[in-house]
This record gives C-alpha cells, sequence and structure tokens, in this order.
C-alpha cells in the first residue's frame, strides 16, 4: 500500500496537470486502488495549493484546537496591513492554509489601495466638509440642483485599448501587446451641461489650451446656448456655475464675466473630482464608451462623442447633477475624506 507522502505527491503532481478534485480522485483511485483518497480530501489539498501552499506535511494543529488565536492574527493584521500570508505564516509558525481559514473567519480580505487624485490634508479635508455640509443644508432649505450648470475639460486618447486578458491551455504563450506611447495622440474637449441636457461642447485645436481668455469666449458661447435652451433660468433665475479650481476658472477675468453674465459660482473644494458631476458622471460614463476604441483621424474624436452624446437619454444628465446629494451626504460622513 502507498504512503501518505507518495499519495500526497501524486496529488499535487494531478494538481500540476490542471485536473480537478474529482477527475483527479478518479485517476488515484483507479491507479492506486479504490479508496486510496477521498474527493473531500482532494478538494483540502487542492485548496492549500491555489494558495500557494504546496507543502506536503500535515497542517500543525489539524484535529485539534487551533494554535493560534483569531484576536492574535488581527492585532498582527491590523498593526500593518500590508503583511503577506507568508510572512504571518513564518511569525506564528503555523501554515499558510491555516493562516487564510483564520483570516477568512475574522472577515479580513486584501485588495489593493486605491488611487486618488491628492493625499488631502487636515485642513483640506475640513475644507470639503464644511463645503458639502453648506451645500447640502442649503439645498434642503431652498432646492438649486436645477439652476445648475456645471462644466470641466478632459483628454480624449485615440488609442483607447486596454492590455487584455484571455483564458489559453496551461503552458501556452500570451499574445503580444504594443506598449502605449509616453506621449500619445490625444485632443481636448470642454463641456457645458445641467440636469436638462448638453448645453455647449468644444474640441481644442491642436496645441491650443485652456487659457482665462479661451474659458471666457466659451464662458459667453455657453451663455447665448443656455438663454435658447433655459430662457427662464437666464432671464429669471441666476444661473450656478459649478466648476473646478484651475486658474482660467478662477482668474479675475473669468470673475468679471461671470458677474457681467449675472452668474453666482457654487464653492468647491481643492482637488474635489469625486464631488464634480462632469468627472464622477460624465466623463466615468464617457471612458466607459471610449474603452477599446482606436481613433483613426481628426475627425474621429467629434464622430464618436456625438455618438455617445446620442446614446444618453434625458434621465442621464438629471441623475448626474442629482447624486450631489448622495455625494456631499458621503463627504460629510467621511469627515472629509475621499469616499467610495
Amino acid at each position: 500500500m502507498s504512503s501518505r507522502n507518495e499519495i500526497r505527491t501524486i496529488i499535487l503532481y494531478e494538481f500540476k496537470l490542471g485536473h480537478n478534485a474529482a477527475e483527479a480522485t478518479r485517476n488515484i483511485n483507479n491507479a492506486m486502488g479504490k479508496g486510496s483518497v477521498t474527493e473531500s480530501t482532494m478538494r483540502r489539498w487542492f485548496g492549500k495549493f491555489r494558495i500557494g501552499d504546496f507543502s506536503l506535511e500535515d497542517e500543525e494543529g489539524r484535529g485539534r484546537k487551533p494554535s493560534i488565536e483569531n484576536d492574535q492574527l488581527r492585532a498582527l493584521v491590523e498593526s500593518n496591513p500590508q503583511t503577506t500570508v507568508r510572512e504571518l505564516s513564518k511569525e506564528l509558525k503555523v501554515s499558510t492554509w491555516t493562516i487564510s481559514t483564520h483570516l477568512k473567519a475574522i472577515g479580513k480580505v486584501k485588495k489593493l489601495n486605491k488611487w486618488v487624485p491628492h493625499l488631502l490634508n487636515e485642513k483640506q479635508k475640513e475644507k470639503r466638509y464644511e463645503i458639502a455640509s453648506m451645500l447640502l443644508n442649503r439645498n434642503e432649505t431652498t432646492p438649486f440642483l436645477s439652476r445648475i450648470i456645471t462644466c470641466d475639460e478632459k483628454w480624449i486618447l485615440y488609442d483607447n485599448r486596454k492590455r487584455p486578458a484571455e483564458w489559453i491551455d496551461r503552458g501556452s504563450s500570451p499574445k503580444y501587446f504594443p506598449k502605449p506611447s509616453l506621449h500619445p495622440k490625444k485632443v481636448m474637449i470642454t463641456v457645458w451641461w445641467s440636469q436638462a441636457g448638453l448645453i455647449h461642447y468644444e474640441f481644442l485645436a491642436p496645441g491650443e489650451t485652456i487659457t482665462a481668455n479661451k474659458y471666457c469666449t466659451q464662458i459667453e458661447e455657453m451663455h447665448k446656448k443656455l438663454a435658447v435652451i433655459c430662457p427662464a433660468m437666464v432671464n429669471r433665475k441666476t444661473p450656478i456655475l459649478l466648476h473646478d479650481n484651475a486658474r482660467p476658472h478662477v482668474a479675475q477675468q473669468t470673475l468679471e464675466k461671470l458677474n457681467n453674465l449675472k452668474f453666482e459660482t457654487l464653492p468647491h473644494p481643492p482637488y474635489s473630482p469625486d464631488l464634480s458631476p462632469t468627472d464622477y458622471h460624465f466623463f466615468q460614463a464617457f471612458d466607459h464608451f471610449l474603452s477599446g476604441k482606436v481613433l483613426s483621424n481628426e475627425n474621429s474624436p467629434k464622430k464618436v462623442f456625438q455618438e455617445f452624446l446620442a446614446s444618453r437619454t434625458s434621465d442621464f444628465y438629471q441623475t448626474g447633477i442629482q447624486k450631489l446629494i448622495s455625494r456631499w451626504e458621503k463627504c460629510i460622513q467621511s469627515k472629509g475624506n475621499y469616499f467610495d
């Protein structure tokens, strides 16, 4: 009769062949004799191998009281959230399988950190908290979301492909995929919209940038279109502009232009794209629409943007502006920090 170590070596061999637990159990029992291994045992060993534990020794403490305490493991993980299963296994002198089992029991999972636009300091968090609280209270007292005009600029890349992942046979080589250029071809677009819909958009000429003078020209053009689309907002109500704190947006020339056109400017904290509808809603949807597309010529960005607009319903714009309420609430709940 084969020894346990021999059986375990064959189990590892079956795993390396890519067989599943049921198939491996049949193969071993056919070759070594009926009852040599059970499917439940096979699943347990395959589970160890999948997390990178290829030790064929018995788990320490198996069948007896666990050799580590959950509170002890929790303390180690929370003192160093970036530690690995292998490091914990070495420190606590138990198998990685045991560590993984206990991590699951205490509700710990490992996730990649999220990129944020800026590492906020306490003053910036406080500013975000104050502005979100003020705007939320104001809207509860006197709703104003229907008067908001919002805008931003975005670079549109000509090549929007991402490196794909594909299922291939074990041992096969993946396909080659070209690295993106360090200086990809792109064009900038500026978009102005409200919950009633799109008001104005403009593509900048190659090499052109947003200056205060250019921005004021766009404001003037947007205002003319707004007077046609929503005359009541221009004639009887004060439009409220929500934009970020980019230099052209806060230049003296811009402030004078907005004052002459009788626009109110909504307070907006620095480094806060998560509180800007154009960033968290409009451009996010546009990025999804662009995914995988390759634009071939100068007319392509305009064409694909028009296709994107045609794919949106009227609810799209209203939803984006109405999300401001939940965004302000989340900002308050997170004490000014970025939120999910």
